[in-house]
């Protein structure tokens, strides 16, 4: 029997390895990293961001997700990512998404708790989890743009307040990471996230787990980090496969042999991803 996601967050976080959630954007994408999943077995988020919605109505990618679900005979959670729109929030929980994500982090610190509040009670009624964020993280993800001098680090005491104000099933927080791909050696703060785990009794997030070293991967799990976004390594695994393709001797209109290609080499990267996370130790 499937688990409710937010059981599996918690199992995860009990057990201190990392969930992975991997952003997706297309058919191909979505048939592979469940594949891959089912190979190893080990559960995975599949995330929906703002990117490929401006592509593709939800419910056709929905509708792709759980087709793949039936086939491959495994579960799949479908999470929302990075959503600032309540009207989108509420069209997810009614299609049957198992995870929303509500990122206030562009707003006053009330505002963010009275959004959070909200999106919270439209999330009971379906029994659906909601991530949402504080703190700012710097970087470029789903045309959302937070400089570096603009991002800050969450505090443990923020952590608690927040999460104890707005009931979120999870937390993404900001220590040091960033979204993107990294231009150097990212600081992450490994104390802080101690901290704050110790603070708060939910699972936390950490965004911008492209282009980290697996050391990095495996302190910030130690540390108390349960769920680890990945999406520009994905997008680039996937394109660099379709790229080496086009180079080949392969008619420029095989699109079925250059898609594979590209679901070979995101395959590659997942499976890699996944057992770096220890999912299911």
């Amino acid at each position: 029997m499937k688990k409710h996601v937010r059981n599996v967050l918690f199992e995860a976080r009990e057990k201190r390895y990392g969930l992975a959630a991997f952003t997706v954007q297309n058919a191909e994408m979505i048939k592979t990293v469940l594949k891959v999943s089912k190979e190893l077995a080990d559960p995975v988020l599949l995330m929906l961001g703002q990117k490929p919605l401006q592509h593709l109505d939800m419910k056709v990618l929905i509708n792709i997700a759980r087709t793949y679900e039936d086939i491959y005979e495994t579960p799949v959670y479908l999470h929302l990512d990075h959503s600032r729109n309540l009207d989108q929030i509420q069209k997810a929980i009614n299609l049957g998404f198992d995870s929303v994500m509500y990122d206030g982090s562009q707003l006053s610190w009330a505002e963010n708790i009275a959004n959070t509040k909200k999106v919270v009670a439209m999330a009971q009624v379906r029994d659906v989890a909601v991530e949402a964020e504080i703190g700012k993280i710097a970087g470029v993800e789903d045309d959302i743009q937070v400089r570096e001098n603009e991002a800050y680090l969450t505090t443990p005491e923020e952590a608690k307040e927040f999460a104890e104000l707005t009931g979120t099933d999870w937390l993404a927080v900001s220590i040091g990471t960033a979204h993107g791909w990294y231009r150097e050696t990212p600081k992450l703060d490994y104390p802080r996230i101690e901290a704050i785990r110790a603070a708060v009794k939910i699972p936390l997030v950490m965004h911008g787990g492209s282009g980290l070293s697996d050391d990095a991967i495996r302190r910030a799990i130690k540390a108390g980090i349960t769920k680890i976004n990945v999406d520009t390594e994905l997008r680039r695994a996937f394109m660099s496969g379709v790229s080496d393709s086009l180079s080949s001797n392969q008619a420029l209109e095989d699109l079925v042999s250059h898609f594979k290609v590209g679901e070979e080499k995101l395959a590659q990267t997942v499976r890699e991803k996944l057992m770096l996370f220890g999912t299911g130790i």
